[in-house]
């Protein structure tokens, strides 16, 4: 009893780090949002090119996601979540330094190669340690990045507006270093089944991850709505507020900090609301509405219609990532957990990365009211086709949690 009470508690351990480990990654990733329409006047960048400065992270953030199975299974995850720790500070606080456009796309692409290892090795990790309560576990943890992005854009606003842009992204990098220190001494390296793709297909005994490509296709298309919404939206909310609806800096930073701040309760309801109507009509629901928010940013106006559209937004979009995340681990073998995760991601981040710059290419060219009304009308006819491919596999996945 007193060993179970014990690793009961450490359990709920590992949960707080890998929640702060979100905390940490978007305080840092977060910085550039705020001061995007400061950095398009003072670098003279175009709105395609702040749009390739996501692009650039989400190359990185693609490109290790299955890598990091490998190093992790190499070197322990321990030791590869602390790399990722002090790699993604490190090129956040280096922005202090940028000179130009290459400096920050450089800067930027290592930021997401070193924060991409953070969700298939913490996710794993939850879903060992919480088996068939992982759904409300992850969706938790889920919840640290709106956090991270509630508490990152007005600090941002704020260290800019009084000691400037260089030195938000340096004051904001220094808690993904107390944390690598943190998890060096709290996090225990625990002995885990082999997870890389390349031991898998070595072992004839176990299954192969092309096995479940009927669970995992439908999820890497939602996943990758999911990316087309949060990082268009995330990297040019505050643009579109201060370009297209005439705001000063420090109002579209607050009102835009309301959509991950609503997030925060969507990420930790969605377990919850998951089982209650099960895991296809959650992320279906959620991504359709989404898309009818989306549209409605630039029909609504007024000092309360804009920032409850923001509000309604974040309560949906930021409602179905953690039900995709769950459906994966739930639906894979051991072994194969964090592979599939990061494979499902990384396709996400794939569409996520091109559409940040295509987005960006359409607000130069056609403005905000079309570059939103392209995102609306894709990921509602998206959803529509998704909602089919998801029938059998999801459902059946969802009524056995």
């Amino acid at each position: 009893m007193q060993s179970l009470k014990i690793r009961w508690n450490y359990s709920y351990t590992v949960l707080l780090l890998c929640w702060c480990g979100w905390i940490a990654i978007y305080l840092c990733r977060s910085v550039l949002a705020p001061i995007l329409p400061v950095l398009v006047g003072e670098l003279s960048l175009t709105h395609a090119q702040g749009g390739m400065l996501e692009t650039a992270y989400l190359i990185g953030y693609i490109l290790v996601k299955i890598p990091a199975g490998v190093i992790a299974n190499r070197i322990g995850i321990k030791r590869t979540l602390v790399i990722g720790m002090v790699g993604y500070a490190l090129s956040t606080a280096l922005n202090f330094i940028a000179a130009g456009f290459i400096h920050l796309f450089t800067l930027r692409f290592l930021l997401g190669l070193f924060q991409g290892i953070h969700l298939p090795l913490a996710n794993t990790l939850l879903s060992e340690r919480f088996g068939e309560r992982q759904g409300k576990a992850i969706g938790f943890h889920e919840s640290g990045p709106n956090v991270g992005n509630s508490i990152a854009y007005p600090l941002t606003v704020f260290i800019a507006s009084t000691s400037g842009w260089r030195w938000a992204f340096l004051l904001l990098s220094l808690p993904a270093f107390a944390l690598a220190g943190a998890t060096v001494l709290i996090l225990k390296e625990e002995k885990r089944p082999k997870i890389t793709g390349i031991t898998v297909n070595h072992q004839r005994d176990h299954p192969k991850l092309r096995s479940f490509l009927r669970l995992l296709a439908p999820l890497a298309v939602a996943h990758a709505i999911y990316n087309l919404c949060l990082r268009t939206l995330l990297i040019f909310s505050p643009s579109f507020l201060v370009e297209f609806r005439g705001m000063n800096l420090g109002k579209a930073g607050l009102i835009a900090m309301l959509m991950p701040a609503a997030g925060f309760f969507a990420k930790v309801s969605s377990g919850f609301i998951a089982e209650k109507f099960g895991r296809r009509n959650s992320i279906c629901g959620a991504t359709a509405l989404s898309g009818l928010f989306i549209l409605s940013l630039t029909y609504v106006s007024g000092d309360y219609a804009l920032p409850i559209n923001f509000v309604l937004l974040g309560l949906t979009l930021y409602s179905f990532s953690p039900t995709i995340y769950a459906s994966v681990t739930s639906g894979l073998p051991t072994q194969l957990k964090s592979l599939g995760l990061g494979t499902v991601t990384m396709v996400g981040n794939i569409f996520g990365a091109f559409s940040t710059f295509f987005i960006g290419y359409l607000i130069d060219t056609q403005g905000y009211k079309t570059a939103l009304t392209v995102i609306s009308i894709t990921v509602i006819l998206v959803t529509v086709l998704n909602f089919t491919a998801m029938k059998v596999e999801i459902t059946g996945s969802s009524s056995s949690q």
